[in-house]
């Protein structure tokens, strides 16, 4: 059986100067992305909610998940509901929606800042192994949020 590749499929569009046909799955693509974003964005009420519980920053809360989720696309979110890639003792935890994943993220945040980890770099610590591209991806999300990038906040 034969699978379909889509960069032999638009090297091929290319060379026949079908760019139209390019434009047009490229459009699609970034289409999808765009909504699966917006997954996220949609729990934004759910995390202001524990955010505002708890005593955390939201904007915080988002950078994490949309990093450990990329996006909402990463199997345990779509398979797990764990949006944060928050781990028990049995591997990555399975949760019964995402907004229990984010109620879940809240508390642990909630118990990180009452032992004084408060920034990025403080929380990576205890939050990851890879602290170095975990403290810059959370980063450039918070400043991406806060530009309005994925709407206002």
């Amino acid at each position: 059986m034969q699978h379909f590749r889509l960069d032999k499929w638009l090297w091929n569009c290319y060379l026949r100067g079908s760019m139209r046909s390019i434009l047009i799955i490229l459009t699609g693509i970034m289409m999808v992305f765009s909504a699966v974003a917006e997954t996220v964005t949609a729990l934004r009420p759910a995390i202001k909610e524990a955010a505002a519980k708890h005593g955390v920053d939201p904007v915080l809360m988002e950078a994490i998940i949309r990093h450990e989720s990329a996006n909402a696309t990463s199997a345990a979110a779509r398979r797990k509901n764990n949006l944060a890639g928050i781990m028990g003792k049995r591997g990555q935890r399975k949760y019964e929606s995402k907004e229990a994943c984010v109620h879940d993220l809240a508390q642990i945040l909630a118990k990180y800042h009452a032992k004084g980890r408060k920034t990025v770099p403080q929380i990576a610590r205890a939050y990851c192994k890879s602290t170095g591209p975990w403290i810059r991806h959370v980063n450039s999300y918070m400043n991406r949020i806060r530009k309005g990038e994925f709407g206002a906040l």
